[in-house]
């Protein structure tokens, strides 16, 4: 199932997705119009910079032209069907795509700014047991626009203007490559909303070949690897789909640091009796560490023949454990706060410096592992 490749922009839509487009393809779709080229520009900055979609309110283009965009073009793939307020001031949003399959992103506020955990397919084919969207199995591929509107649907609706995006909601972004690509480019593009690299952070339970792509394409785009588990047994049983050993995971991560640029993280999900002994503790060291990689593995040699960027992270690789939050689909239990204190104190002792990442929205079933979709069937 890993080697499946995405339909291209999620399949094809019975008319083209205004959001998928780039500046240059929306070019020539204009042209193909007989309209001007620089018309591109004025939709372009419609779309992505003002958050507005709508042909019918994009008042600098002759009215002509707004009814062509809506006869040909389908401005709003998506449609919000449920919003879901959490008493830690989280929202969490559920969405229908035009085949009505479901998509889950949840708002995060802070003192720091906002994040918005978004989605990259409905659904996942990783079939982790742990999380309920592995339960669901892979509904469908999101487009880059379809990615895209989760973002401009929950700025308009919370009023948040959203500063960060990370790929940790539904599906296994790196599947996708070919959309997210896509969003980056726009979301970093000069002509987009210009962010830096730096404010998107990419989940990957761990495919190798994607991730090294990943690296050397876009310098300065973040990385967490989902590792949850340090040994190959148990990370093969409870992440089925996850099929690379830990080796291989340790030589793409490392790569990745030495390439790219961006923050590399590592995320680990503590469930009671699975992962959180201090034997996984101590080889959770190791891995950050990158302690046991063979120096004359093919991509450790292939990363030092590449030019270091002009920053890169320090070792070991900064940790993230995170307190299992329960889903109907699975009967685990997450570690108690003093054996996820004791965790997180053998990882600092060990100086691999470590962030217990509290969850948000776990009321409204909005935090990390919870989004199934069931809010959208219903």
């Amino acid at each position: 199932m890993v080697g499946r490749t995405p339909p291209a922009e999620g399949g094809t839509p019975a008319r083209p997705r205004l959001l998928d487009l780039s500046m240059e393809r929306l070019a020539e779709e204009f042209t193909a119009l007989g309209e001007p080229r620089f018309r591109a520009k004025q939709v372009y900055d419609w779309l992505h910079v003002k958050n507005v979609h709508e042909p019918a309110q994009m008042t600098n283009l002759p009215a002509t032209l707004r009814d062509k965009l809506a006869e040909k073009f389908d401005h709003a793939p998506l449609r919000q069907v449920v919003r879901l307020n959490s008493q830690d001031g989280s929202i969490k949003y559920a969405f229908l795509t035009r085949g009505n399959d479901p998509i889950e992103s949840v708002v995060m506020p802070s003192k720091y700014g906002c994040t918005l955990c978004i989605s990259s397919q409905s659904g996942c084919p990783m079939a982790c047991k742990f999380c309920e969207t592995g339960h669901m199995g892979l509904r469908s591929w999101l487009s880059a626009g379809e990615i895209l509107q989760q973002l401009y649907l929950a700025e308009q609706d919370s009023g948040q203007t959203v500063d960060r995006i990370v790929f940790m909601g539904m599906g296994e972004p790196l599947l996708n490559l070919r959309a997210l690509r896509r969003v980056v480019e726009i979301l970093c593009g000069e002509q987009g909303r210009n962010w830096s690299p730096r404010r998107i952070t990419v989940s990957t339970v761990g495919i190798v070949q994607p991730m090294l792509k990943l690296a050397d394409t876009f310098p300065r785009v973040n990385l967490a690897l989902s590792l949850h588990f340090t040994t190959e047994g148990k990370r093969r049983e409870q992440m089925p789909e996850a099929t690379h050993d830990i080796t291989e995971l340790m030589a793409a991560l490392y790569y990745y640091r030495r390439v790219n640029g961006g923050k590399v993280s590592i995320e680990y999900t503590l469930i009671s009796g699975s992962n959180d002994s201090d034997d996984d503790a101590r080889r959770l060291v190791d891995f950050a560490r990158f302690k046991g990689l063979p120096q004359n593995h093919p991509v450790v040699l292939d990363a030092e023949m590449q030019e270091k960027p002009a920053r890169m992270q320090p070792l070991p690789v900064h940790v993230n454990l995170i307190s299992y939050n329960p889903i109907p689909s699975a009967g685990f239990r997450g570690t108690s706060e003093e054996r996820i204190d004791h965790f997180a104190q053998h990882l600092a002792s060990k100086s691999v410096p470590v962030t217990v990442r509290r969850s948000r929205g776990q009321d409204v079933g909005a935090a990390c592992g919870q989004l199934g979709g069931k809010f959208a069937d219903n």
